[in-house]
């Protein structure tokens, strides 16, 4: 996997429905040139499905969770099975030395006791940090305007929850309605927020290394944190590709980097450790997988619902 098919598959995550001609206008290539590109991923593993499901901005106490901490586990595939079978995580990834990487998405904070008490005794982790997503943009719902959601919303959604690249037509066939209202539809689905257009991404089926670098810094000075992401992504560029940081750990930013050999993150390691932060443990990411969650059962619920009214 090259640059350009790693930055295809940054832009699919982001948005899966993207059309190939776009990517072709960025990289001066043909449109079958980057079908055969996306295609090669598929076959590899490396993409395994274009998806969509509901935006967060639907929920009003969505939360946002990564947990981590070493598992005792001898059997690390199956341990990952075991913590995915909860309904609020949709991730698990087990990192070098056995470290384990949650994410997890909360309907109510409420359930976060809980969670964090499956995940340790199932995952065999007795001590497990758990980080509350903060971002740096906080999404006014108000400043969307009406952010309700019809049934035909729904029913496109769900049309495209296993196939987000599906054309429009197909779309207009299945929920019953014009090209032209599902368009409008979906375009309003989209520019909200209240559909997310992704794919599900293994980058450990390829050559690469994909990192989790733990930043933690030192609590007695003032940073800003989205200035500190942002120059961050200025040195290392198109390396660099997530960052998180948390409101109950000020002091910790974890970046996701994605480096072709060794020795390149070996570099970055190294220039990172020459900054005045307290410490820096870089994680080499070995497997993960993506999981459904009660995202996906809240959808369900709801087509069932339509399908039993009409």
């Amino acid at each position: 996997m090259d640059d350009i098919d790693f930055t295809i598959s940054l832009l699919l995550m982001a948005n899966s429905r993207t059309p190939y001609s776009k990517f072709a206008e960025m990289f001066n290539m043909s449109v079958n040139s980057i079908h055969k590109r996306v295609k090669s991923m598929v076959e590899l593993g490396v993409i395994k499905n274009f998806n969509a499901r509901l935006g967060s901005n639907i929920f009003s106490n969505f939360t946002g969770i990564l947990m981590f901490g070493v598992s005792k586990t001898k059997n690390p595939k199956s341990t990952i099975e075991k913590i995915g079978a909860h309904d609020n995580i949709f991730n698990v990834t087990q990192a070098s030395s056995n470290l384990f990487y949650i994410h997890a998405n909360l309907e109510n904070i409420n359930v976060l006791e809980s969670l964090v008490s499956f995940v340790r005794q199932v995952g065999q982790i007795d001590e497990l940090t758990v980080g509350i997503h903060s971002y740096p943009v906080v999404v006014n719902t108000e400043d969307l305007g009406d952010i309700s959601l019809s049934k035909l919303d729904y029913l496109i959604i769900h049309s495209l929850k296993n196939n987000s690249r599906k054309p429009i037509s197909e779309i207009s066939d299945e929920v019953k309605a014009s090209t032209k209202t599902v368009t409008r539809h979906l375009n309003r689905l989209i520019e909200k927020g209240l559909v997310i257009l992704s794919i599900n991404w293994y980058p450990d089926k390829t050559a690469e290394f994909l990192s989790f670098v733990q930043i933690n810094l030192a609590p007695s000075t003032s940073v800003d944190k989205i200035s500190l992401v942002n120059d961050l992504r200025k040195e290392f560029g198109s390396k660099m590709i997530f960052s998180w940081t948390f409101g109950n750990l000020p002091n910790l930013l974890i970046i996701c980097l994605w480096t072709r050999i060794m020795k390149e993150l070996q570099e970055i390691e190294t220039k990172l450790m020459s900054k005045s932060f307290e410490s820096v443990k870089v994680t080499v990411l070995l497997e993960g997988k993506n999981f459904t969650s009660w995202v996906d059962q809240y959808l369900e619920d709801k087509i069932n619902k339509i399908k039993a009214e009409s």
